[in-house]
């Protein structure tokens, strides 16, 4: 069984200025995730995604693959993981004939996952085949039910457009908020926030995907998606997630 695991590590970033290959806990930040995924006992191959030189003889030092440079309209601020993992599902069957029986998707912003997760959700998927993809996922803090999306747009035309949430600023008067997840039936966004379900946050950790739901259904999680609950939400985004990651690896 080839279980191939992909870590894409674009080199613009935004938030935090080359966030890949940060140093944490004496390492590039990649890096940490490369030694996951060789670590585990699952994971047949690691191949790493990205459009830097620099990136590329970073992990493969590291020791994974990096068989290609990823082309700069895949490494923009805007692609999206779909886009990343069709290019190199692609690249691979065309160039190498190879076809994995699993993908594995190690984000290289989760430098604390445990490899031992990762065979646990490779082994739920294989357990079952009617899933199309197993994504991890950790309690979230806030309910959905008690939030509210805002449209800027007329009040007198019916629409909601939730793309205008993007603009909102802080004015005290900011136009219609509707229920970003309502119960039919109930008005929830009232109820005590004990009576509401449990919500989970996908934390960016691990999924586990069937190629054939990428490929086929051009989609990363496919029509059923399987939890696996983690109590870690160690994604980074900003400075002071840096601060926390190498606080829990030290």
């Amino acid at each position: 069984m080839e279980v191939l695991a992909l870590i894409p590590a674009r080199s613009g970033s935004k938030s935090i200025k080359d966030k890949n290959i940060r140093m944490i806990a004496g390492k590039p930040m990649l890096v940490h995730s490369i030694e996951h995924a060789l670590d585990s006992k699952l994971v047949t191959r690691v191949i790493l995604s990205t459009d830097s030189e620099e990136y590329a003889r970073i992990g493969r030092e590291a020791g994974a693959e990096v068989p290609f440079l990823r082309p700069a309209e895949f490494a923009a601020d805007d692609s999206l993981d779909i886009d990343v993992f069709e290019h190199a599902l692609k690249w691979l069957k065309e160039n190498e004939s190879y076809e994995p029986d699993i993908v594995v998707h190690l984000r290289p912003t989760f430098p604390t996952r445990n490899p031992a997760d990762i065979d646990k959700m490779v082994t739920l998927l294989l357990d079952h085949p009617e899933a199309d993809c197993v994504r991890s996922v950790a309690e979230a803090k806030d309910t959905p039910f008690k939030m509210w999306f805002i449209d800027k747009g007329d009040p007198e035309d019916g629409d909601f457009d939730e793309r205008t949430n993007q603009s909102a600023d802080s004015s005290p008067e900011l136009g219609i908020i509707k229920p970003a997840v309502s119960i039919p039936g109930l008005e929830a966004c009232s109820m005590p926030r004990q009576a509401l379900p449990k919500a989970y946050l996908q934390n960016a950790c691990i999924d586990v995907i069937r190629p054939e739901t990428i490929t086929e259904k051009h989609s990363m999680t496919g029509d059923m998606v399987l939890g696996y609950l983690m109590q870690d939400d160690c994604d980074i985004d900003y400075e002071e997630d840096l601060k926390r990651a190498e606080e829990l690896l030290s």
